[in-house]
């Protein structure tokens, strides 16, 4: 079960040094397939967490699925396609205007990208080179909406990101802390303030990294799953926040409203079978969230919830796709 609160202290494990090994590696060979359509798409990998992004009024969901490979589904309209590739673990998704950008852990553990248009053509997959040991994260990194950056755990477990700007690609910088194994980062990008990431350290409690936050600060809970964050803009009288998502050790889903007048972790039920994925859209004036993760059957499943007011009322888990 998840304590109840968002404290500020440092994280105890965080550690500055260590580097990604082959950081510049060029030419990687063994990692993602071009793009490839198929008539029939395979189910989600077994306890591998889906992604999530919106482009205008369209909700997005990826996964990886039992063959490896990267498949994109458009809930708005139920179109689904393969954007190919060969990863390990989950995908991250990330929207610039009307590009849907993929990143992914390939076979040769580099951190890999594709692009898409809005109906879901893909291009080729890219090397941005790195060790990876997790899936990665993708968020908005501001000032300008074009700038964003991934961020990753890397061979000595601290967390790592890569910034892109309109001049092109940073290198890797390590922003330090301890990541448990098998655990990804969650990114989101709040306005006015910056990117912030959510991460489960080893003693497999949430942190979180970020603007007005020294070091990695404790966020409370207990997950061994990949979390999720998002950021609500302020609306209908309510500042903007931070809403992290994450699977407790019951296996049902938690969301936490960082950044307001009412911390801790409280349940949204179900029975998960792996880390959450989460976006906010806005809804008639209204910033609503929507997390997704896979249920005991290996189904993708929504929770959605309008943020009027410091707490939400769920719709409760359903099937989608």
């Amino acid at each position: 079960m998840f304590a109840s609160k968002f404290t500020r202290r440092a994280l105890a494990a965080a550690v500055a040094g260590g580097s990604l090994a082959t950081i510049l590696a060029a030419g990687a060979t063994g990692g993602l397939a071009s793009s490839a359509s198929a008539a029939t798409s395979p189910a989600p990998a077994a306890g591998i967490a889906p992604a999530a992004a919106v482009i205008g009024s369209d909700r997005l969901l990826g996964y990886t699925g039992t063959e490896g490979g990267v498949w994109l589904q458009n809930l708005s309209t139920g179109g689904l396609t393969s954007a190919g590739g060969h990863l390990i673990g989950a995908p991250a998704l990330m929207t610039d205007g009307s590009t849907l950008f993929v990143f992914g852990r390939g076979t040769d553990n580099h951190l890999w990208v594709n692009s898409c248009n809005w109906s879901f053509s893909c291009g080729a997959w890219v090397s941005l080179g790195g060790n990876l040991t997790s899936a990665p994260a993708a968020s908005v990194s501001g000032p300008s909406a074009a700038d964003y950056s991934v961020y990753a755990r890397g061979a000595n477990g601290a967390l790592w990101s890569r910034t892109r700007t309109a001049s092109g690609w940073g290198g890797w910088r390590s922003l330090g802390g301890q990541l448990r194994s098998g655990t990804a980062p969650a990114a989101a990008y709040m306005t006015g303030q910056g990117p912030y990431t959510l991460v489960v350290g080893t003693n497999q409690q949430l942190y979180v990294e970020g603007p007005g936050v020294t070091g990695f600060s404790p966020a409370g809970g207990r997950t061994t799953s990949t979390p999720a964050l998002t950021a609500i803009p302020s609306a209908q009288n309510q500042p903007a926040a931070l809403i992290g998502f994450a699977r407790g050790t019951d296996n049902a889903g938690y969301y936490h409203r960082f950044i307001a007048d009412t911390p801790g972790w409280h349940s949204m039920g179900g029975r998960l079978n792996s880390g959450l994925a989460a976006f906010t859209q806005i809804v008639t004036t209204i910033p609503t969230t929507y997390a997704y993760a896979l249920g005991a059957d290996n189904q993708i499943y929504e929770d959605s919830g309008a943020w009027a007011a410091p707490t939400t009322s769920l719709t409760g888990w359903h099937q989608v796709g």
